[in-house]
């Protein structure tokens, strides 16, 4: 059940953990076999997951501030996702690298600032210490 005023409702459902597949409920049909970077089996892993959670929703923000300020949409961004151990379990550690092919680095530097406080999945992440966002002239990873 959508929360009230929800803009777009999903519900994925997962039934078997890192093995097996998960499955979004509803008209869309989509499915995806899961597993972990931690086991040899075939499937897609949490870690990738949130990298392309973050890269599209975060590129498609920033492509909406340049358009905002009459700038052509020209970005790439490249997120890393660690898995390491921690004490208590395992944690991520997310890097976003975003590479501007027209903008200076301040003028990059207000997009992204900007889009950090637009972006749903950015602004999900961005308070985590293990989270980083960077505007890069090249990619270092």
């Amino acid at each position: 059940m959508a929360v009230d005023g929800s803009l777009y409702h999903t519900e994925v459902v997962n039934e078997h953990g890192l093995v097996g597949e998960s499955f979004v409920r509803g008209n869309e049909g989509l499915a995806l076999g899961v597993s972990s970077s931690l086991i040899d089996s075939p499937g897609s892993n949490p870690e990738q997951f949130i990298g392309f959670a973050l890269s599209t929703c975060f590129n498609a923000t920033i492509g909406m501030v340049e358009r905002k300020y009459n700038i052509k949409p020209d970005t790439i961004i490249h997120t890393a996702v660690d898995g390491l151990k921690d004490t208590k379990g395992y944690k991520f550690v997310v890097r976003c690298q975003i590479l501007f092919h027209e903008l200076d680095d301040e003028q990059a530097q207000k997009i992204v600032d900007e889009a950090l406080d637009t972006c749903p999945v950015a602004k999900l992440l961005k308070a985590n210490e293990n989270v980083t966002f960077e505007v890069v002239d090249q990619f270092k990873f």
